[in-house]
């Protein structure tokens, strides 16, 4: 059994989406609602959630099952119209590369739990280069069949699939619904990536780390692995 592996979030985590994201929901509602959505109401209240619980947050949870379906296919094409559209956006943050190149090199399991669901996953995985360091069915993502972070289930189904114990992973969020799905997983450690340096998740119950930049990110998962090895 593998000692230790290391699961990341994806969008806004591997991949700074959120305005693109945004973008694709506030054009979806004006096409159906008659209106925007506010983008701190987004932030706050439905990043980081499937897209499933967007739609209810926002459209309501009487919504038919056939008409949420439908919204959230046009969301979809939406977004992948933002990202084809805005290359400077839609690329992997920097520094990641970096990072999985040298969990690669050291054989250190590593896999994606996102709350994208898999038709998202597929097109990043076709944009993304996410072949050369992921094996897509390894990638756990959103399809219904557990409930979205902060329930825990994402990342206990991650730890299973690697075969590690969650109290020997390592999650990189950045979403503080994220960050507690992690620690309700049982999971060891907690980094959460801040982009935007807006001091909005502190190291506390939920967090370990926080970084501003996965230029930081090496020297913290290196550290947390010699621990692991020492153990």
């Amino acid at each position: 059994m593998q000692k230790f592996a290391v699961i990341f979030d994806f969008n806004g985590t591997m991949l700074f989406d959120t305005p693109l994201q945004f973008h694709a929901w506030d054009e979806l509602a004006k096409e159906t609602l008659g209106h925007g959505i506010l983008w701190d109401e987004f932030i706050r209240c439905t990043n980081g959630r499937t897209s499933s619980e967007t739609v209810e947050y926002f459209w309501g949870d009487t919504i038919d099952k056939e008409e949420k379906k439908a919204l959230i296919r046009r969301k979809r094409e939406l977004y992948q119209q933002q990202c084809l559209a805005h290359p400077e956006v839609f690329h992997l943050a920097e520094g990641i590369p970096e990072v999985l190149d040298m969990l690669k090199q050291k054989r250190i399991s590593f896999t994606i739990a996102t709350s994208s669901n898999p038709q998202s996953v597929d097109f990043y995985f076709a944009h993304l280069n996410l072949g050369k360091w992921f094996e897509r069915k390894r990638v756990i993502c959103s399809d219904q069949k557990f409930p979205g972070k902060p329930a825990p289930d994402i990342y206990r189904i991650a730890a299973q699939r690697l075969a590690v114990p969650p109290a020997r992973c390592i999650v990189v969020e950045d979403a503080l619904a994220g960050a507690k799905a992690a620690r309700g997983a049982g999971v060891g450690y907690v980094i959460v990536i801040d982009s935007d340096n807006t001091g909005a998740i502190w190291v506390g119950d939920e967090v370990d780390y926080v970084i501003h930049a996965h230029s930081e990110l090496n020297e913290i998962l290196c550290n947390i692995m010699h621990g692991f090895e020492a153990d």
